[in-house]
């Protein structure tokens, strides 16, 4: 397994939750058996939530190690409870958030590394199974567990991964649909197309040649799009079935339904670009106008008309390449934005909103 201190990383990204960091990072720093650095960074969070965190590691004897200025591990703290403190300048989003982590990884020379969200709930022996997977079976090159849901721990949210023909209806990539109930037939090792990248654990020297997470992303997809540049460095993606994980589904985004909307088309569009053949941009850009049309058609219906405004911000936004940047610099606005819209939302609320030029 060669140096211990040095094998593996954990990458925490949190952004204005309090709460559930600390429940994540408690989970993490309870791990049995297997050694790890962990690299906390902070999405650019309020400084009273930002202290909270903070607070919790300084009451726990963690020392909590500044790298913003100092990419190198401190040597002298290896044999002490650590944690390196990165505060990201603006809300970078999924992704491109944990970019200053992965580098300070990289850069500390690291064998494994792990990102797993502040929204997750880490049973005790999870990071010492996973290594223990890796180092086994050679050909893989990045991991995740099952995800089971939080609040429904017997249901599961990602078994793995199938791009397939996915791409071209503008689905999301899977072969099954999340929330259904846990069996014996899950179970073993499996080759996926795409890891889930918040839980997640990757050779460094596969991400180091694959790149880091692509800026065009802000939230959704950019897990799939780096699986897609992962798999061309010459190895096998895979789930571990019998590993699991507990996931707060959709808290970092909230509980804006129609912003989720928005972000889900905006940036299955975006992978479309990225990884998408040419047959599948074909049948994935038809696919996404009829979607948008028959949607106009049956606006009569609340099912319908609900949707029609972020699908429709969602088509507009990505021809004119606002997304990445746009929904950094944005967020707060977007937000607002679709605040105005819910699953009840008619036709009539959809013109009024529409005739007051309410827009992003």
């Amino acid at each position: 397994m060669g140096n211990l201190l040095n094998q593996l990383a954990i990458v925490v990204l949190f952004w204005n939750d309090s709460e559930k960091t600390i429940k994540c990072l408690n989970s993490l720093y309870n791990q049995k058996k297997q050694k790890f650095t962990l690299v906390l960074v902070d999405n650019n969070s309020k400084k009273k939530i930002s202290n909270k965190v903070l607070n919790w590691l300084k009451k726990k004897k963690i020392k909590a190690i500044n790298t913003n200025k100092n990419k190198t591990i401190y040597k002298k703290n290896n044999k002490k409870k650590v944690c390196y403190y990165i505060k990201n300048r603006i809300n970078y989003g999924c992704g491109l958030g944990h970019n200053p982590g992965y580098e300070f990884c990289l850069k500390n020379n690291f064998s494994y590394i792990a990102r797993i969200d502040n929204d997750m709930v880490a049973p005790n022996n999870l990071m010492l199974k996973l290594v223990q997977r890796l180092e086994k079976n050679k050909q893989i090159i990045a991991l995740s567990p099952k995800i089971m849901y939080a609040d429904k721990p017997d249901k599961i949210w990602f078994r793995g991964a199938k791009i397939g023909n996915n791409l071209k209806f503008q689905k999301q990539c899977a072969d099954y649909n999340p929330g259904h109930l846990d069996s014996r037939k899950f179970k073993g090792l499996i080759n996926t197309d795409a890891i889930v990248g918040c839980a997640s654990i990757m050779r460094s020297k596969n991400l180091k040649i694959a790149g880091l997470s692509d800026p065009d992303f802000f939230y959704g997809e950019e897990d799939i799009e780096l699986s897609y540049r992962l798999k061309k460095t010459n190895g096998k993606l895979g789930v571990d079935l019998d590993q699991k994980i507990y996931h707060a589904v959709s808290h970092t985004v909230g509980k804006n339904w129609a912003k989720n909307i928005y972000y889900n088309y905006k940036y299955r569009l975006v992978l479309l670009r990225k990884i998408g053949t040419p047959l599948d941009k074909f049948f994935g850009y038809n696919s996404f106008i009829i979607k948008l049309f028959l949607m106009f058609i049956l606006s009569f219906k609340l099912r319908y008309s609900a949707r029609l405004v972020p699908i429709f911000y969602a088509g507009i936004h990505y021809l004119k390449k606002k997304y990445g940047n746009f929904d950094r610099l944005n967020y707060k606005k977007i937000n607002t934005f679709f605040q105005k819209y819910n699953k009840k939302t008619s036709i009539i609320t959809m013109f009024k909103n529409l005739y007051a030029k309410r827009t992003i």
